[in-house]
């Protein structure tokens, strides 16, 4: 599968090699060819002596300044640039895909949640509508359990929604072409102890696209100017010439020279495209060390909100969600006894599902918190191998 991004990178590609081919040529200009003909007038014996005279000549303007060099290196740096803008896009579409997979594992157990509050609501209100046959409660409780139910419908057709506009995200970021959207597997992981930032520095450094891809540009930059000071060069034009000149008596005179002529760079010697290419270099190694200078900071700051989130979650514990549906089958279970009234299962019901959603809350800023840090660092923290897509190959987890 390839993604959409990643179609259009590859396909930036040619740019580069299109470059390539047009530095590559030997001759840059093509040769000029011009043919005079024309008559000539010679006084002899105080008579005007008409006849046609000719000329032809041929000449090719060459390079000798070198810049076809210069031309196909900056071309070289072109596709390398575009090359890293490419590893740059595989990243990004790798990081939106994992994000948005554990965007989808969470919308799943909303999804859960909501089915389970759902078989909750319908057994409840069966137990309300025995217990009213019974004269143990009184109407209202069997229409406050009509009414959550209704409430539990509405929420269940809302988590299903989200979890299918998640799972057609993921199809969307992957490339997807089947009708029916991937769906993702896998349990939602626990916190993990983050590295430092000197390790995520060194991360960074060697991993983070994005630098790689500033690193090419300021490359680039720098081989254009070079191409932009070597065209300030003259390139000289060699030549043939000619000439075929009639006279009133003898044979016609033939003349054949060799000619050079070479452009005086006094008025104009690409002032404007070595300002401009010059202009591009600072732009661009200003950008690679703001980059720089923001990496730092911005490493720290992402690392502190996954510590945060991750304590959050550690405060939670591992069985909150687990027991969800526990809780429900208690407070069925006491409802139907007659220990509470309904009531009171409302309140119970309302604290235990707000509790579920804080936890998968929790999740969510600590799976997106995660994933600011890893696209600051440029490479996964950790591996999710045991996470995956049903129904994807391989490279659609992760990168195409």
């Amino acid at each position: 599968m390839s993604t959409p991004l990643l179609q259009v990178a590859r396909a930036r590609l040619a740019l580069g090699d299109a470059e390539r081919e047009g530095a590559s040529r030997w001759l840059q200009h093509n040769p000029v060819v011009s043919v005079g003909v024309g008559p000539g007038f010679n006084k002899v014996n105080n008579s005007i002596v008409e006849h046609v005279d000719y000329n032809a000549s041929l000449s090719q303007q060459v390079d000798i300044s070198g810049k076809r060099e210069t031309r196909m290196n900056a071309a070289g740096k072109l596709s390398a640039r575009l090359q890293a803008e490419l590893e740059e896009a595989r990243w990004a579409v790798h990081r939106e895909v994992d994000a948005t997979f554990h965007q989808a594992l969470i919308a799943r157990e909303r999804m859960h949640a909501a089915h389970r509050l759902l078989s909750f609501q319908e057994r409840l209100l069966d137990i309300a509508r025995r217990r009213l046959q019974a004269g143990d409660v009184s109407p209202l409780a069997v229409r406050l359990a009509e009414g959550e139910l209704s409430q539990a419908q509405v929420t269940s057709i809302a988590a299903e929604q989200d979890h299918v506009q998640m799972r057609l995200r993921l199809a969307e970021l992957v490339g997807w072409s089947d009708l029916v959207p991937p769906a993702p597997i896998g349990d939602l992981e626990q916190p993990r102890q983050v590295p430092s930032t000197e390790q995520l520095m060194g991360l960074a450094r060697s991993h983070q696209p994005r630098r790689k891809t500033l690193e090419a540009v300021v490359d680039e930059a720098k081989a254009r100017v070079g191409a932009a000071e070597r065209e300030a060069y003259p390139e000289p034009s060699f030549g043939l010439n000619v000439m075929r000149e009639s006279f009133r008596y003898g044979p016609p005179e033939f003349q054949v020279l060799g000619t050079l002529s070479m452009p005086i760079p006094l008025f104009q010697q690409n002032q404007g495209g070595r300002a401009i290419a010059r202009a591009h270099a600072r732009v661009a190694k200003a950008e690679q060390q703001v980059f720089d200078i923001q990496l730092t900071t911005r490493l720290e700051k992402h690392r502190s909100a996954v510590e945060a989130s991750a304590a959050q979650l550690r405060t939670y514990g591992s069985e909150i969600l687990p027991r969800f549906e526990e809780n429900l089958r208690l407070l069925q279970r006491a409802f139907e006894l007659g220990e509470i009234d309904i009531l009171a299962v409302s309140v119970a019901r309302e604290r235990f599902l707000r509790l579920q959603t804080d936890v998968l809350d929790a999740y969510t800023n600590y799976f997106q918190a995660v994933a600011d840090l890893e696209a600051s660092i440029g490479t996964d923290l950790w591996p999710h191998d045991h996470n995956h897509i049903r129904g994807a190959e391989p490279q659609a987890q992760g990168v195409e």
